[in-house]
């Protein structure tokens, strides 16, 4: 065996024990520096990719910024010199499937599959490309021929680097994870020091439920690039680690440098929030929250300020005048089960337990409804969003739930009569799911203002949760959350089921018989014991739900309220009467 060889062993070892035993200070740390010493002897050999054309560069850009038009004339200029360049014919038919020109789309990409059918670089670009089409305009069938295109192109080149990493990335997307394993696997054998790769293992491995593995992975990956903020969220964000004093000093010694990127800052200071909460240090940890939600504030672009999902809209909109109007409209068909709320109110263990039910499957978050409420914004740009649903026919709602069960039906794994839909953010949508389908089942899964808004207010969201950026932006989003939900209450009495998460805590199997009576099947004691059911699990909560139910986390925000003025502030009555 030769030293190399003997080096990624040793790695290994220690690997294997970081897994054993991920609060183990001495065998992180054994970890970190075998694989640092690795590092030094064996530098990454990885051979320079081929330099991308400028004018591809250029497009990319311009196509990333909607700016069409002239990425379609540079690229023309492109290919009249280099005909057939993949990459330029991807972004070509790129342009016209987001023109509308869905015909052109396919026939360029058709083209260029059989032009190219025994190129593996062109085909992990053409593959991109439809998951891109897919993704952007709500195509889900390409996802499925993105995923063959990708088998072919490793077919031909089974260490194809990139189509790797895409392909593992696609399957966690779609819930193909014995495929993404055995990729993310291969990834890391090849490539052992690229830090991206172990913390994308590592995250997929925590979703699997093997922790201890992924505790492993995302600290090779942070051995590796001790300044990578992204993989210290995630380490920092699984349950089941311990942070250390060198944790974070190197976290620490991160953030002074004066080269590290706000991609990977604001991931950091959140981290380092957390490791100071875990050692006590509170006042520390609120500055790092406020410092990393302040650059996310200056520097990630917000979302839509779109109206749909605020309040006075839903008043204004879903009267009891509209709902009596359309009594029996939409599909007739029961099966879906809406699990809507705020984000870390309790949705994930909410779902776990109905899915441990011998009649309900848990298929996670969908975002179908999300997609529906879209493409009715986008059909009419110039109308009052509140005109356009009110002009809808009984057979456009009809269409609307027949398409949901269609879509769902993709991710279905059993023929379970039942399935859920957790997706926090449909409660902007009642109105229009109530519409659609009438027999579907909603569920309001509600936590205490305080616990609630502070958990999502503590947490690294990336670009989405905006309201969560700052205290007063929590605060409001929950106020408008709880006066929708009270409304929808008023219009639709009994329509929705409330669940308080504090109460499911303190009383499991009442309000698991209640919910579950709502619901409309029979009791299962195997909804007591939610932490046995085995099923990937990809929120944050993944770890929480295997666990028996317990109080972690309950009034943690004590610790900070010398801090949150601003969140009780713009919270204001609702702290008093959030349960009704």
């Amino acid at each position: 065996m030769g030293p190399e060889s003997q080096s990624r062993e040793a790695a290994e070892r220690a690997r294997a024990a970081v897994a054993a035993a991920p609060r183990d200070e001495s065998a992180a740390e054994r970890l970190r520096e075998v694989v640092q010493q690795y590092q030094r002897d064996f530098p990454n050999s990885k051979p320079e990719a081929t330099p991308t054309a400028p004018e591809i560069v250029e497009a990319r850009r311009l196509i990333d910024e909607n700016e069409l038009e002239e990425a379609e004339i540079l690229l023309r200029k492109h290919l009249a010199i280099i005909r057939n360049d993949p990459p330029a014919m991807h972004m070509m038919a790129e342009i016209a499937a987001y023109c509308g020109l869905r015909a052109d789309s396919d026939r360029i990409l058709d083209h260029s599959s059989r032009l190219h059918v025994d190129d593996p670089d062109a085909l992990v670009d053409l593959a991109a490309t439809l998951r891109r089409i897919a993704v952007h305009e709500d195509i889900p069938e390409l996802i499925y021929k993105a995923a063959a295109v990708f088998d072919r192109a490793l077919e031909i080149e089974p260490a194809h680097e990139r189509g790797l990493a895409l392909k593992a990335e696609m399957m966690m997307q779609t819930r193909g994870l014995d495929q993404a394993h055995a990729a993310c696997r291969k990834l890391v054998s090849l490539q052992s020091q690229v830090a991206a790769y172990w913390i994308g293992y590592g995250y997929l491995l925590k979703t699997l439920g093997e922790a201890g593995e992924g505790v492993a992975a995302i600290r090779t990956a942070l051995a590796l690039d001790p300044g990578n903020g992204s993989g210290w969220w995630t380490l920092a964000d699984l349950k089941n680690v311990a942070l250390f004093e060198s944790d974070i000093a190197q976290m620490e010694a991160a953030l002074e440098r004066d080269d590290l990127p706000d991609g990977q800052r604001v991931p950091l200071h959140f981290a380092l929030a957390k490791a100071l909460d875990s050692a006590g240090e509170f006042e520390r940890a609120i500055e790092h929250i406020e410092l990393g939600s302040e650059i996310r504030g200056k520097t990630e672009k917000p979302k839509s300020k779109s109206i749909i999902g605020r309040s006075a809209f839903i008043r204004e909109t879903f009267t009891q005048q509209f709902f009596d109007e359309r009594q029996g409209w939409g599909d007739q068909r029961s099966g879906p089960i809406f699990i809507v709320g705020m984000h870390r109110a309790g949705s994930t263990l909410v779902e776990q337990i109905l899915s441990s039910h011998s009649q309900i499957e848990g298929s996670e978050e969908l975002f179908i409804i999300n997609t529906f409420s879209n493409e009715l914004a986008l059909s009419h740009p110039d109308q009052n969003y509140g005109d356009t649903l009110r002009a809808l026919e009984n057979e456009d709602f009809k269409l609307f739930g027949q398409r949901y069960f269609e879509i769902s039906s993709r991710s279905r794994r059993t023929r379970r009569p039942f399935l859920t839909d957790k997706y926090p953010g449909n409660w902007k949508f009642i109105g229009l799911i109530h519409c659609m389908l009438p027999n579907a089942r909603i569920i309001d899964v509600r936590r205490n203002p305080m616990d609630c808004c502070f958990a999502n207010y503590f947490r690294y969201y990336g670009s989405a949760a905006d309201h969560s950026f700052s205290q007063s932006g929590m605060g409001r989003y929950y106020a408008d959350y709880v006066a929708a939900m009270r409304h929808f209450d008023e219009v639709l009495p009994g329509r929705v089921h409330r669940l308080i998460h504090d109460d499911l805590v303190d009383d499991l199997e009442g309000e698991v018989r209640r919910l579950l009576n709502y619901v409309g099947v029979p009791f299962d004691e195997a909804c007591l014991r939610f932490y046995e059911t085995e099923r990937a699990v990809h929120t944050p909560s993944s770890e929480q739900v295997r666990r028996p139910i317990n109080r972690a986390g309950f009034g943690k925000w004590r610790n900070y309220e010398p801090w949150l003025g601003d969140l009780k502030g713009a919270l204001g009555e609702t702290l008093g009467n959030w349960r009704e």
